[in-house]
This record gives C-alpha cells, structure tokens and sequence, in this order.
C-alpha cells in the first residue's frame, strides 16, 4: 500500500542496473538521437517535388478509371497503397520516416533494457 512499484526492482532507485541494461538504454538514446539528426539533415537536403510526378501519378481520373476498368478496384487500392508505399522513401517524407524509426527503434531498445533485464545486477 505504498503506492510503489514494486513488481519491477528497475524502477527503485537504490537498484543497480546490469552492464547489459546500461548499454541497451545507452543503445536507446544513441538510436534517438541518431535518428532525429538524420531525419533533420534529410529534410534540410530534400528537393523540392516534381510536378511531373503529381500529373502522372494514380490520382489522374483517367488512370484510375482505365485500371478499374482492367483490373478492378482491389488493384484500384493497391496501386494507390504501392504509390502511397513509395512515397514515403522519397524526399521531406523519408525524413518523417527515418525519425519515426529512430524513435521506434529507440523505444524497443528501451523496452527491453527496461523490461526484461537481468534480476540480479553482476557485482
């Protein structure tokens, strides 16, 4: 009834954490911070993006009617999600990306530092 945790001995502070939880949390900050520095410079770099690509793209009405025509509106979706798919490798967006898998990276690092580390520190 003392309102502490005390199913997990990490989160007291008078524990010890094992050289394997230091450096999977040192793994986690690394990773984020990696990542957020790499998405910044990514997005400072990217190009400006090409007209042609939005006018011949799957949003064209006459595109997507003949592919409805030729192979229904599954491959209607589909090609809307390969373009959707593709779209996020290419320029400002392939910053969001890279910063979105630094920070899920990061936080599985710390995840498991945090979760599913050693009971007992090695002393």
């Amino acid at each position: 009834m003392s309102g502490g945790n005390d199913l997990n001995p990490a989160a007291h502070p008078a524990v010890k954490h094992s050289p394997l939880q230091k450096r999977l949390y040192l793994a986690s900050a690394v990773a984020l911070f990696a990542g957020l520095i790499a998405a910044a410079i990514i997005y400072a770099m990217a190009p400006a993006p090409d007209s042609a690509v939005a006018m011949y793209s799957i949003a064209d009405p006459r595109y997507q009617i003949e592919l409805q025509r030729i192979g229904g509106n599954a491959a209607v979706l589909m090609a809307q999600l390969h373009q959707w798919f593709n779209g996020l490798w290419h320029g400002k967006t392939l910053a969001y990306t890279v910063a979105v898998l630094g920070a899920l990276l990061s936080g599985a690092c710390f995840f498991i530092a945090y979760f599913f580390a050693d009971e007992e520190p090695q002393a």
